[in-house]
């Protein structure tokens, strides 16, 4: 799974459209990337930007399961984040008439507490598992970062 950057916005510039109100993922999926964004955010600005660089940019992972990824927080304050990579027949079958996927195959909720995180992936479980058979199969490990 990849690295996600998760930026917390000061309040003056936060809104409800994000994740607990302030919160913002960057999915960073190659090392050239985070360089990419380090780079992004290093610029001198008159204004805030959006830190919208890879929102639209297509995922270069690929495969025909659907991953969910907790990341725990990096430290204490910090909220739980459930990163979901879904395959391409799955994001196909969404109107595009949005921005629902990131990066065209993922989406991603924030929690406050893991208890928080285990009630929402349990209620996807259950929508998934209505629709054809649910097969879990858990790591003990991610290896992508929040």
């Amino acid at each position: 799974m990849p690295d996600v950057l998760l930026i917390d916005i000061p309040p003056i510039f936060a809104s409800r459209s994000l994740p607990l109100g302030r919160y913002y993922p960057i999915i960073l999926e190659t090392a050239a990337e985070h360089a990419e964004m380090m780079a992004f955010l290093d610029q001198e600005r008159s204004a805030p930007v959006v830190p919208g660089l890879f929102d639209h940019r297509p995922s270069a992972l690929r495969g025909d399961d659907i991953v969910f990824a907790r990341y725990a927080p990096s430290a204490q304050g910090w909220p739980w984040l459930l990163l979901c990579r879904w395959p391409a027949d799955y994001a196909a079958m969404v109107p595009h008439d949005g921005d629902h996927f990131a990066r065209g195959a993922y989406t991603s909720e924030v929690f406050e507490t893991v208890d928080d995180l285990d009630r929402a992936e349990a209620r996807l479980l259950g929508v998934l598992g209505s629709y054809r058979p649910v097969q879990l199969a858990a790591q003990a490990e991610v290896r992508g970062h929040a």
